[in-house]
């Protein structure tokens, strides 16, 4: 089955890539803010337990403070302290969620409804207790006064068993306040034989007294406070009793309170244990698992990209051996897929080009063959040329020859005008020999006039000789050019072929310039071989007119007695035009001389043009040789 993710590019595979990772991360990260906020909340917890533990000891203090001195201030701050504490165990239900825990707090709970309860209770007795005091104190203070009233009433008196026993009790009686009032002030309870001995003896000893008049009065009164004293005495104990009874409760409720914040306070350690090692298990299994999960998609992604990856590479390898006859294609449509795919197209193409490049090798193979033999056959034409040129020197010399000697005859008819009949028989022979030799010259005019022109039709051929070359030459130029040009997008694989095609190209170049040279020579050649004609065309038609003189001269030679008058002025025309013909030989000759050099010039640059054509042929078959290290499909 085809896998999706193969055509996803490989941004897009990465994306997914590092997304993953991003995700484990995330995981992971969850997981371990998960677990700190577990550990967090069981912190919480165990802090709240602590807290609880805190306002409880806070309550027992408050609670002895009250106990101490029974202050409103007192009362206050523990009906603070209850309140708070309420608040916190009502919120601890919303808190606390495992079943012990909410157990523990809802038995705490009920420990401090009791609590308050028993408190109301110890209150009431406390305000009993207080009230209770509050009246004895007021009547010991009472009795105190009368016991000094009747001591300063009894001062005068003769009575002194009154007055012994008045100050006996006054002192036993001081005596016996001092322990109640500091009894009372320590919180504690009246002494029993206080209670039951000591006042009811003193109260009986007051009653015994035998007094009279004030005394008597004060006495009275005292005896009255002590029934009052003695009936608050007797309450002290139970309402003593109510109050350590009340007290020692709220201790116990406090206890179990503490006992139970104390149990809370444990299980939440132990919840707490238990809770960061589920974290740290979590933790580790979430780690263990993202780790093999990115090794996982690690391998799955290095696998989606290192296998084609090397698919592109092998293929690289492939071309770059030289081995075109591969096809390279895959149905991947991520950017090695579209890589893979463009080196199959690249093959392709390297290898139509490389066809190509081994079919104009081929061809300028052939091409640079045929130049060669048309190089050696211009060559060969050349030296021709060459050697009529010559011949054609020769011919102008000699009938420069001619002329000269044309000349001095005509210059002997000139001074023989007055001479016999017998010279002017001389001179008729004479004339009739000039005659032939003018004919003569004119044949050798004529032939010299052909030769000419068969001259200028072969540098005519010359020239498209080098019209083939230089056809050739940038034909080769350009097959150099692009086979460069390929080279260059073939890369490190074509870097031998563009070395030999710069080659090529080059030599191309330098035939193309000794090509242009050699055409300029020709075209000189031309030139000076067309001047060359026209002027040995002109001797040609001046000889032939010399001819035709001659021929008049030898016709009219009979009637020269008769008008010698006029020979001697035919004779100087002859001079004349034997010079002017004379001066033309000599024009010509020169001309000849440069067409003979110009042909020197042609034969070289022909044997430049065919060395350059051999090497050439040798290139052409080195980029053969180089282009065999390709294979292609045929």
């Amino acid at each position: 089955m085809k896998n999706p993710f193969e055509n996803l590019s490989i941004g897009l595979k990465l994306v997914c890539g590092f997304g993953l990772v991003l995700l484990l991360t995330l995981i992971v990260a969850i997981a371990g803010f998960l677990g700190v906020d577990m550990l967090l909340e069981r912190a919480h917890k165990v802090q709240l337990s602590n807290q609880l533990n805190s306002i409880v000891l806070d309550l027992r203090e408050q609670r002895k403070l009250y106990l101490s001195n029974g202050s409103e201030d007192a009362y206050h701050g523990v009906i603070n302290i209850e309140t708070d504490l309420s608040k916190q165990f009502k919120d601890s239900f919303n808190i606390y969620t495992g079943e012990t825990s909410l157990a523990i707090v809802k038995e705490a709970s009920s420990a401090l409804d009791k609590y308050i309860l028993a408190f109301e209770e110890v209150h009431t007795f406390r305000q009993d207790w207080g009230n209770t005091g509050k009246k004895a104190a007021g009547i010991r203070n009472e009795i105190n006064t009368q016991a000094d009233q009747l001591i300063d009433s009894l001062s005068g008196s003769s009575d002194i068993n009154a007055v012994t026993t008045t100050l006996r009790m006054s002192r036993e009686l001081s005596d016996t306040m001092l322990i109640i009032t500091t009894s009372v002030a320590k919180g504690n309870p009246i002494p029993l034989n206080i209670i039951n001995v000591r006042i009811p003896k003193i109260a009986s000893e007051m009653e015994k007294l035998q007094l009279t008049g004030q005394s008597q009065a004060i006495q009275q009164k005292i005896n009255e406070l002590f029934k009052t004293y003695q009936g608050l005495l007797a309450l002290n104990p139970p309402l003593t009793l109510k109050l350590d009874n009340g007290t020692q409760k709220l201790a116990e409720l406090a206890t179990t309170i503490t006992d139970k914040l104390e149990d809370l306070k444990a299980l939440q350690q132990v919840k707490s244990a238990e809770d960061g090692a589920k974290v740290r298990m979590l933790l580790i299994w979430v780690t263990i698992a993202a780790i093999f999960m990115g090794l996982f998609f690690a391998w799955f992604i290095r696998r989606m990209i290192v296998t084609p990856m090397n698919d592109v590479t092998l293929a690289l390898e492939s071309i770059s051996a030289g081995n075109l006859t591969q096809s390279y294609s895959t149905e991947r449509r991520d950017e090695l897929g579209k890589l893979y795919n463009d080196i199959g197209k690249m093959s392709l193409t390297l290898n139509k080009l490389i066809s190509e490049v081994v079919s104009g090798v081929l061809n300028l193979s052939s091409t640079s063959e045929q130049l060669e033999v048309i190089t050696k056959n211009s060559q060969s034409r050349m030296q021709s040329q060459r050697d009529e040129t010559d011949q054609v020197a020769t011919a102008i010399n000699e009938m420069s020859a001619t002329v000269a000697e044309v000349a001095r005859n005509a210059e002997t008819a000139a001074s023989a005008t007055t001479a016999t009949d017998k010279i002017v028989d001389q001179g008729s022979a004479m004339v009739n020999q000039t005659a032939t030799q003018i004919s003569n010259l004119a044949i050798e005019l004529n032939n010299t006039s052909q030769t000419m022109e068969t001259l200028k039709e072969r540098s005519d051929n010359v020239g498209n000789v080098l019209e083939v070359i230089k056809a050739v030459a940038e034909q080769t130029n350009l097959l150099a050019l692009n086979a460069a040009i390929e080279a260059a997008r073939a890369g490190e694989a074509g870097r031998g072929f563009a070395v030999v095609a710069d080659e090529v190209r080059g030599l191309a170049s330098r035939t193309q310039d000794s090509a242009k040279e050699i055409e300029d020579l020709i075209h000189l050649l031309q030139s000076g071989a067309q001047e060359s004609l026209d002027k040995i065309q002109t001797s040609r038609d001046l000889s032939i007119n010399n001819a035709e003189q001659a021929k008049e001269v030898v016709a009219l030679f009979a009637s020269i007695n008769m008008e010698m008058g006029h020979v001697q002025d035919m004779t100087q025309q002859i001079a004349t035009a034997a010079e002017q013909q004379s001066h033309v030989s000599n024009e010509i000759s020169s001309s000849v001389e440069n067409v003979r050099q110009l042909a020197d010039q042609t034969t070289e640059g022909a044997a430049e043009s065919a060395m350059a054509v051999s090497n050439l042929k040798a290139l052409s078959l080195e980029l053969n040789a180089l282009t065999q290290r390709f294979k292609i499909k045929r």
